[in-house]
């Protein structure tokens, strides 16, 4: 498994894992049923605490996307968690507002963030993992 960690971003390490994960299960990449490096390896390779490891698989096992099997591993959820439509709808939005914000801040117009969202949905469909 490849990730892409940049240790001189502002954004906080686990965050960058967590999306790259999420990204991963919603492209195909990682199926319902794999399993992912241990705490250990995962520490290991990209040079991080293993309790960042442990603080990520925990947020994504609540968050429903994986699963913790004591004693066995963190494996990709079979299917997602049951949510309610306006829960869901809740989450998006609530991310949403965060990336129009930073597209607005950063200069772009409506037609320009939508453009972007556009080109990353297609870019997630087709497999496309950069």
């Amino acid at each position: 498994m490849f990730l892409n960690v940049d240790y001189n971003s502002g954004e906080p390490i686990s965050h960058q894992i967590v999306a790259q994960l999420k990204l991963m299960v919603v492209s195909g990449r990682l199926q319902s049923g794999d399993r992912l490096p241990s705490i250990r390896d995962m520490a290991r390779t990209l040079k991080i605490n293993p309790t960042t490891v442990t603080r990520i698989y925990n947020e994504l096992a609540g968050e429903g996307v994986v699963t913790l099997r004591h004693g066995q591993g963190v494996f990709v959820c079979e299917r997602a968690v049951p949510l309610k439509a306006e829960e869901v709808r809740r989450i998006v939005s609530e991310k949403a507002r965060g990336m129009l914000v930073e597209g607005l801040r950063l200069g772009l117009s409506k037609e320009q963030i939508e453009q972007v969202v556009d080109e990353e949905f297609g870019k997630i469909r087709m497999g496309d993992h950069e």
